[in-house]
């Protein structure tokens, strides 16, 4: 069962597009993906391409444990 979004799926990937260009301009704080927005990025776009974004992840292990990003 699809639990209700908040949001759409291009407004979720249009939030991680924000965050990444706030981190090449050196906007580190402005930068911090919301644990929920890593998720997503991981589930529709893979673990290989969250990882290649280079972002701190430290929160979204913390929300969803060790392991989620080969699960």
């Amino acid at each position: 069962m699809q639990q209700d979004r908040l949001m759409t799926m291009e407004e979720e990937a249009a939030i991680a597009l924000k965050s990444l260009e706030l981190k090449k301009q050196g906007k580190l704080e402005e930068a911090d993906l919301p644990p929920y927005l890593a998720k997503f990025t991981k589930d529709y776009f893979g673990a290989d391409c969250l990882l290649s974004l280079g972002w701190n992840l430290a929160e979204a292990n913390k929300e969803y444990g060790p392991g989620w990003l080969t699960k």
